[in-house]
């Protein structure tokens, strides 16, 4: 099988958070979509070891920030590299609560969602919660950033520059970089791939080195 197939599937960069008894979490996904129009729901995956899952898991409520094209690595990495178990990311996080006492990140978005789960699918590694829209925000009119771009700003093959409203990207070509297979977590590190030890394990999900595959 070749699993380099799956990755044409189109995903987007999505900032998701929750609220339970007080304590507030986010983390990255690349998981949402519409599953239906009438009544207005969309469903999302998050990994089980999460601990915005295990909020989710208890609140039945979350929020989803759509990132904009335009975003700072540092408001996805900020979301994605960190577990809330150990830090709290609102600290510093400009945020606003929603109807359902969600935090919702308008930051670097260019669109939310408030939302109720209504059913919570067992996916082994992961849990689906399907959930309905209770309200929706445009914030403006930028484009959504797509996981496949995110990936690339990351790895350093699209060079992104602001000035003023203005942006401007450029290709280039980088040393190898590497990619686990199972969460798409990308080693970018100053040592070499091939380098590194053997029980090297992926930062994200813990899987070892022969998970990750070469990218370019």
């Amino acid at each position: 099988m070749d699993q380099s197939a799956l990755f044409t599937i189109t995903y987007g960069v999505y900032i998701l958070t929750t609220e339970v008894d007080g304590k507030m979490n986010g983390c990255t996904i690349n998981t949402l979509s519409q599953v239906t129009q009438e009544p207005m729901r969309v469903s999302i995956t998050v990994l089980k070891k999460n601990f915005t899952n295990e909020l989710i898991k208890k609140s039945n409520k979350f929020s989803v920030s759509i990132v904009s094209k335009n975003a700072s690595l540092n408001t996805i990495a900020h979301f994605g590299y960190s577990s809330g178990r150990d830090v709290d990311k609102f600290k510093d996080m400009p945020y606003i609560l929603d109807e359902l006492n969600n935090p919702v990140v308008e930051k670097d978005c260019i669109a939310t969602l408030s939302c109720k789960v209504v059913k919570d699918i067992d996916l082994g590694t992961h849990n689906m919660f399907i959930a309905e829209v209770v309200n929706a925000k445009k914030l403006n009119n930028e484009e959504p950033m797509t996981y496949a771009y995110y990936r690339d700003l990351k790895t350093g093959k699209v060079e992104q520059k602001k000035d003023n409203e203005k942006k401007s990207e450029t290709i280039e070509k980088v040393k190898d970089v590497y990619e686990c297979s199972v969460c798409h977590y990308i080693y970018d590190g100053d040592i070499d791939f091939e380098d590194l030890p053997d029980d090297y394990i992926c930062p994200i999900c813990h899987k070892p080195k022969s998970a990750f595959f070469k990218v370019n």
